[in-house]
């Protein structure tokens, strides 16, 4: 077993926790309280109607026959509904604004006391008042042919204060019954506990407890740790899965390290350079899956597989900081870089499209692009400025020429009135004889004739060799001169994997068995792009897409929890299917492959919307990106240049 850090307890150590609560739970809690809320406040005013002389059925025709109903019951019925909207409203307010603590009874009672009065005063008098008494009036004079309408004025002002008392009283009784079942079962079921030192949270207090006992005052040597590297789909699916099956285990410590602090959708790189969504929507903090686990951001610069130890750089007051991490399990998910095949001119005058950093540049150069155009004069220099080219025939390449290919358009017909749409230029280079090959000839064959349509030059079975200031170089000797070079030909690894000491294929990649772990190594797992994994049935090896990261990540977190619960069952085989692959071309055009199935068109379209937004990870992201889209369906492109943090001011 590895060395570890030990939190030991510090003079200043709070032996109490933090108490937080999640949204959806106390959200839930809350509309409980109100419902059984709004049943038990009408007790009394039924009690009411039996023993004495009551106008509560009155009040349940006068509500009935706001939807045009005599029937009492579609009265209570309505009021149940109101009083569970009201329930569900506080309960956002209470958790979002208010940062009210329910966890005490107490503060439960006291809240719903407030809440009561608060609504009998603004929605009940008011709704009483204004909507309901001229209701009322026709409801008495049907009911009873002898009263006239003054009379029955009269007597709703005579009776205006006993109402009022008895109104009251409900919404008395109502935020009692939602301030108290609320705080039990938040108290019960809703919070998190949470370690000051570890920055950790717990479901159960008594797990809290046990972990302040067995890791502060008295350290377990029974204490294991896993340590996962990148906060990628991979890794991020692993920490999910061991973090919920060791929840209540004070023996499990449990840490992600990353170089960035979220995680990047990739796939939505293309819309995000050109404005379809924004950068923040696509990328979700990695703190927010840390519930019952450390994050660290850091960079990984070794590994000491024999000594179980991670080598790090991390940045500390603009300064670079070495130190190390020991384990007990570990699983390496660090993905990939974009590969220049070692041309520094390429790396250097090309823009690539793999990180957040990298879609924003290509937003604001290709509109300083058309900024400079629309005012440049010299034919040879606006040619340039004009040209676009994309390197690369796969996915990357193809939804990345699509998305520029429609923003530079509609921006030009829009915005620069001095360009001219037959003066845009826009080019994919692919080394392959069709583009998309992962999707098939036919398909290919229907992108590539679908992108000419729409003024977009393909040129396949060519390869570029190299990239200069305003120029990409072929391998017929043939020179394509432009200002715009994006380079998505291809991934390859960090050149820190060449310091690790295990066995890598020639692309450096981590070399694993069946049960991706590596080879001489079985407490270490390597899964995503980084991992040299082979399908038993094919001889191939998988390819580095999202949905294989997710698989292998699956099956990775699944052995490791065997491991370390020492239950000698035989660990997983890793083999999966492709479901289906799907590329976006532009125009709300796509296509794809789903389950064998062939689609292309506007039905891929919908198909690549529907299953990216169905594989964001948090509810929040997944509606961000809704409205982006469903606002991008009637409004222009965004022309807004941001300057880059990397970037001079000129002005």
């Amino acid at each position: 077993m590895g060395t570890h850090r030990t939190n030991h307890r510090s003079a200043n150590t709070v032996d109490k926790p933090t108490v937080n609560f999640s949204l959806k739970r106390e959200v839930f809690f809350v509309t409980i309280g109100s419902v059984v809320g709004a049943f038990t406040m009408h007790i009394p005013r039924i009690f009411s109607d039996i023993v004495g002389d009551s106008s509560y059925l009155t009040t349940l025709l006068v509500m009935a026959d706001v939807v045009n109903s005599s029937d009492p019951m579609i009265g209570f019925i309505l009021h149940l509904f109101v009083a569970t909207a009201i329930g569900i409203v506080t309960g956002i307010m209470l958790h979002r604004i208010v940062r009210f603590n329910l966890s005490k009874i107490s503060r439960g009672i006291m809240y719903g006391i407030v809440s009561g009065i608060v609504v009998f005063i603004v929605f009940a008098i008011p709704v009483t008042q204004v909507l309901l008494n001229p209701t009322t009036v026709e409801v008495l004079t049907k009911t009873n042919p002898d009263l006239s309408n003054d009379m029955v004025i009269q007597q709703i002002e005579e009776g205006l204060l006993v109402q009022l008392r008895d109104s009251f009283l409900m919404h008395l009784i109502w935020g009692i019954a939602l301030g108290t079942i609320s705080s039990f079962f938040t108290r019960k079921f809703g919070a998190n506990y949470l370690c000051h030192v570890c920055n950790i949270e717990f479901s159960k207090i008594s797990t809290w407890e046990h972990h302040q006992k067995y890791v502060h005052d008295s350290p377990s040597p029974e204490m294991k740790k896993i340590v996962i590297l990148g906060g990628g789909f991979a890794g991020v699916h692993v920490l999910r899965k061991v973090q919920k099956k060791f929840e209540d285990n004070v023996n499990i410590n449990i840490m992600l390290i990353s170089e960035n602090n979220f995680l990047l959708f990739t796939p939505m790189l293309p819309e995000m350079a050109t404005g379809t969504v924004e950068p923040r929507h696509i990328s979700t903090p990695v703190r927010t899956f840390c519930k019952r686990a450390e994050f660290l951001q850091a960079k990984v610069s070794e590994i000491d597989f024999e000594r179980k130890n991670v080598f790090l750089n991390k940045n500390k007051n603009k300064k670079s900081e070495q130190s190390q991490i020991a384990y007990d399990y570990l699983v390496i998910s660090l993905g990939s870089r974009t590969n220049f095949f070692g041309n520094k001119e390429i790396q250097q005058n090309s823009l690539s499209v793999k990180t957040m950093i990298d879609a924003i540049k290509i937003r604001n150069h290709v509109i300083e692009c058309l900024e400079s155009a629309e005012h440049e004069k010299d034919k040879k220099t606006r040619k340039e400025l004009l040209t676009f080219v994309v390197v690369g025939g796969g996915f990357s390449g193809v939804e990345t020429i699509g998305e520029l290919n429609d923003f530079l358009r509609e921006s030009v017909s829009k915005f620069y009135r001095r360009i001219k749409l037959d003066e845009l230029n826009v080019m994919l280079v692919a080394a392959d004889k069709i583009i998309l090959p992962e999707v098939g000839e036919v398909l290919g064959k229907y992108a590539k004739d679908t992108l000419e349509k729409n003024n977009v030059t393909i040129i396949t079975g060519t390869k570029a060799t190299n990239v200069g200031d305003n120029f990409v170089e072929t391998d017929n000797n043939e020179k394509i001169f432009c200002n715009t070079i994006i380079w998505a030909a291809g991934l390859r690894m960090d050149p820190v994997f060449k310091n690790f000491d295990c066995k890598k294929d020639d692309q450096d990649k981590i070399k694993v068995n069946q049960h991706l772990q590596l080879e001489n190594y079985p407490d270490v797992f390597a899964i995503g792009d980084c991992a040299s994994i082979q399908n038993s049935d094919t001889g191939e090896m998988y390819p580095p897409t999202a949905q294989h990261a997710i698989a292998e990540a699956e099956i990775a977190a699944k052995n490791l929890i065997l491991l370390i619960d020492s239950k000698n069952k035989p660990l997983s085989v890793f083999s999966h299917s492709t479901k289906g692959t799907m590329a976006k071309i532009g125009q709300k055009n796509a296509v794809a492959i789903i389950f064998g199935n062939r689609l292309k068109g506007l039905m891929a379209w919908f198909v690549w919307k529907q299953y990216y937004i169905s594989a964001i990870p948090t509810l929040e992201k997944k509606i961000r990106i809704g409205v982006d889209w469903f606002l991008d369906l009637f409004s222009h492109r965004d022309i807004t240049r941001l300057n880059n943090y990397d970037e001079k001011q000129t002005l």
